[in-house]
């Protein structure tokens, strides 16, 4: 696991990218017409179709996993700096700040799509107001909300790899994951949560980090696949019974469980697909792709932030449904949506670039400058 930092950070800065080309492409597939259609028709249909579709959108989950784990394979040896909690939620108010600026520039030169122009009305204007104003509180970007109550929680992680051996290391993370499996047993999740979700991922990334090497013959790059391949597989059979209307998906609340499936298995995947990346010899990659990955890596926190803001995520998708001809086989369903994925991914990446490098970076370093 040990290697020279550039390489080290060349392998995670892929698995950055990776992971938010999964997480994109899992609202591609829940927002565009021609696919799942979530925001306007019914998500349960019936069939293998249905169950491969509802793979991708889970596979979203395996990015937001590997996000997680990255998390805790870095930060595992470090202290508490509320420094790094500041910039992450200073880059959340940022973006979605310039972006109800744009909205409401907008809106003074052109009439807004129905379902944007209803946020400044009434009721919805006041949760508009907090959702751009309090985006940690109002849990306007779960995945950040989350992630920030992970940083909060990091001396108390830390301290528990520094003082509780491995045994119970292990056991705590099999307790974490325990709860995310609880949801398929009536529909009812009371240990799971989206903070619980971020310590499970940051465990498992410590592990890694810590015991990873000491277990080789367990971690082989075979079983790594295994891994894999059986957990995406358990993740199509739960689906494919999932959308069935027999009684016993009515009885075990399965229903609530098609967006995330069995919410421990994407972790399994994230932490075989991390272990599996971290493991490729970097070293004959060019100076100058290497480069480039870096800086494109950089910018993957604000193509979250971007594609996913409660006003571009009703302009990005309809427009790519706008643009892109309806296809007619499934084939040409999947080959689409790997086109509007990276035509998404590389404009809100360039955007993202352009924000980061103009406004928000400069605006960080004055701040903490004048905090310090």
């Amino acid at each position: 696991m040990e290697k020279t930092k550039r390489v080290r950070n060349l392998n995670i800065e892929i698995l950055r990218i990776f992971a938010m080309v999964l997480i994109v492409a899992c609202h591609g597939m829940l927002h565009i017409t021609w696919l799942l259609n979530a925001d306007h028709e019914s998500i349960y249909k019936p069939g293998w179709k249905s169950s491969l579709t509802y793979l991708i959108v889970q596979y979203g989950q395996v990015g937001v996993s590997i996000f997680f784990i990255i998390s805790g394979f870095f930060l595992v040896n470090k202290t508490f700096n509320w420094t790094r909690i500041f910039k992450t939620w200073f880059q959340m108010f940022c973006y979605g700040a310039l972006v109800l600026a744009a909205i409401t520039i907008a809106s003074s030169l052109t009439i807004l799509p129905s379902d944007i122009a209803e946020l400044f009305h009434g009721d919805d204007l006041i949760r508009t107001a907090f959702a751009i104003i309090t985006p940690f509180f109002y849990g306007t970007y779960w995945f950040i909300t989350a992630y920030i109550c992970m940083l909060l929680l990091l001396p108390f992680l830390n301290t528990l790899f520094d003082n509780l051996s491995e045994h119970y290391i292990g056991a705590f993370i099999a307790i974490l994951a325990m709860f995310g499996i609880w949801g398929i047993f009536f529909g009812r999740v009371g240990g799971w949560n989206d903070v619980t979700y971020a310590i499970l991922g940051y465990m498992v990334g410590g592990w890694i980090r810590k015991y990873g090497d000491q277990h080789t013959r367990l971690l082989k790059t075979g079983y790594l696949w295994l891994a894999i391949i059986g957990s995406t597989l358990f993740l199509v059979l739960f689906n494919h019974v999932l959308m069935s209307d027999s009684g016993l998906v009515m009885l075990l609340g399965w229903r609530g469980q098609a967006r995330p499936g069995v919410q421990s298995i994407p972790m399994i995947i994230g932490a075989a697909i991390f272990i599996l990346v971290n493991r490729v010899n970097m070293t004959s990659v060019p100076q100058g792709i290497q480069t480039f990955t870096l800086k494109l890596a950089a910018s993957t926190f604000g193509v979250y932030l971007l594609h996913e803001n409660m006003f571009l995520y009703r302009l990005i998708w309809p427009a790519v449904t706008r643009i892109v001809p309806v296809p007619n086989s499934m084939w040409s369903k999947g080959l689409l949506l790997v086109a509007c994925v990276l035509i998404v991914y590389v404009t809100t990446s360039l955007i993202a670039f352009l924000i980061d490098t103009l406004i928000m970076h400069p605006l960080e370093r004055r701040i903490l400058v004048f905090a310090h």
